[in-house]
């Protein structure tokens, strides 16, 4: 009789437990720390029981302003079974700063039969502590630096010398190119000219007897500025090719001074034509003045250009600017 008891005992003590059909849908919320600290994770559960067949929906993320922010996406945990639904959302979030956090989130929506149901989220108020001594954690926020302040004295000091060291730099650069451009240049072909003319005189070929080799060197300093500035003028042309050949080349003086003296100087050259010390001196005088001549025509031309020009960029600059 007795082991028959002890047997109904055993067999009632295994048997499974009853299960009681969910009801009414219940929302219950959890936060893990209690009391989180500056940089630990804080894992809110929001767990939502309810009938069998209801549709729960979470809210996706809570409203936690700026001194929280959410590490994880939400997780969603089922373990419904068919006496009713059994749900739980975690949400894992971190906080950066310290003091008393509202963390608000939205309703949770249950669904059944048709009916949808709003429950509230109902959390305490978190209080993030800080990591450091009591006496420490009393701070002073630092205002909020202007974007617009002006920079220090000694980044100022620095962009300065920035700017004069490139300035410097710049001025070197340009100098060099100057110089190297005027040493490739050729010479001026007034400057080679009284160049030539000077040392023509200073070999004193007419104290020496020469007086055709005096007109000839004098002449073939003509002929070479002449080439130089009216390139109609070549200085291979004969004579009678210089008389047709400057007047179409807008020619400042009397074509008959030049041909005269290249008529003469290819008489005593081709010809060995015999010319006097006296003659050779004013020809020679003669190439000399035309030449000085012809660059005073030249030069006022070029100032009379360049104030046309600056005359017309100054009309245009004029007519372009909008009238008020």
């Amino acid at each position: 009789m007795i082991a028959v008891l002890a047997l109904l005992l055993l067999v009632q003590g295994t048997a499974a437990p009853v299960r009681t059909p969910v009801r009414v849908p219940t929302v219950t919320a959890r936060v893990t720390p209690e009391s989180p600290a500056i940089g630990d994770p804080i894992t809110i559960e929001l767990r939502v029981r309810a009938p069998a067949g209801a549709e729960v929906r979470f809210p996706v993320l809570p409203d936690t302003g700026t001194r929280i922010e959410p590490l994880d996406p939400r997780a969603i945990r089922d373990r419904s079974t068919v006496d009713g639904v059994d749900r739980t959302a975690t949400y894992r979030l971190i906080a950066w700063d310290t003091g008393s956090v509202d963390v608000a989130f939205s309703d949770v929506t249950v669904r059944r039969n048709g009916v949808e149901q709003r429950y509230p989220v109902q959390l305490r108020r978190l209080r993030i502590r800080s990591l450091l001594p009591a006496d420490t954690t009393l701070r002073v926020p630092k205002p909020a630096a202007d974007a617009l302040d002006a920079p220090s004295v000694r980044w100022r000091l620095w962009l300065g010398l920035a700017v004069v060291l490139l300035l410097v730099m710049a001025s070197i650069r340009r100098w060099r190119r100057w110089r190297r451009d005027r040493a490739d240049a050729p010479p001026d072909a007034i400057g080679a000219a009284r160049a030539a003319f000077e040392h023509a005189r200073a070999l004193k070929l007419l104290e020496a007897g020469e007086p055709g080799r005096h007109l000839l060197a004098h002449v073939g300093v003509m002929r070479r500025y002449l080439a130089a500035r009216w390139p109609v003028a070549g200085a291979d042309l004969t004579a009678q090719e210089l008389a047709h050949a400057l007047p179409r080349g807008d020619f400042p003086i009397l074509p008959e001074r030049v041909v005269s003296l290249v008529t003469r100087a290819e008489g005593v050259a081709f010809a060995r034509a015999r010319i006097e010390n006296s003659d050779a001196q004013q020809l020679g005088d003669e190439s000399l003045t035309v030449v000085e001549d012809l660059e005073t025509v030249w030069r006022a031309r070029r100032a009379q250009q360049a104030s046309d020009a600056a005359r017309v960029k100054r009309v245009k600059r004029v007519t372009r600017k909008p009238l008020s």
